[in-house]
């Protein structure tokens, strides 16, 4: 039986039950034959990519609300605070990003 840790007394049913998947291999893991793992670079750049489309997304659903082409208010606000998390992730991670340099020039002298 699968209980939520959260909620220890209240079982969770299996179809509500979390689905786990494996990291994708590191370079000094096993690959398959033929994969390459993408650079740092890439995944930025992907990482960057999925917040630019979800802004966008987001302001295209809003200017839809203002305008009355839509009346999905759940799924405007939702978009719109999805948007909103990822933004303020990849903020979070610029100034990590930062700070790490800013170390590794402080230990180099």
């Amino acid at each position: 039986m699968n209980v939520n840790p959260f909620l220890p007394d209240l079982p969770v049913p299996p179809s509500e039950s979390p689905t786990v998947t494996p990291l994708a291999p590191t370079q000094g893991g096993p690959q398959a034959a033929g994969e390459t793992t993408p650079s740092f670079r890439d995944q930025v750049m992907q990482l960057l990519d999925d917040v630019n489309t979800k802004l966008t997304t987001s302001d295209q659903k809003v200017k839809d609300l203002a305008m009355g082409k839509t009346h999905d208010l759940d799924g405007v606000v939702t978009s719109v605070e999805e948007a909103n998390l990822a933004l303020q992730f990849t903020i979070a991670v610029r100034g990590k990003l930062i700070d790490a340099y800013q170390e590794i020039i402080r230990t180099s002298m």
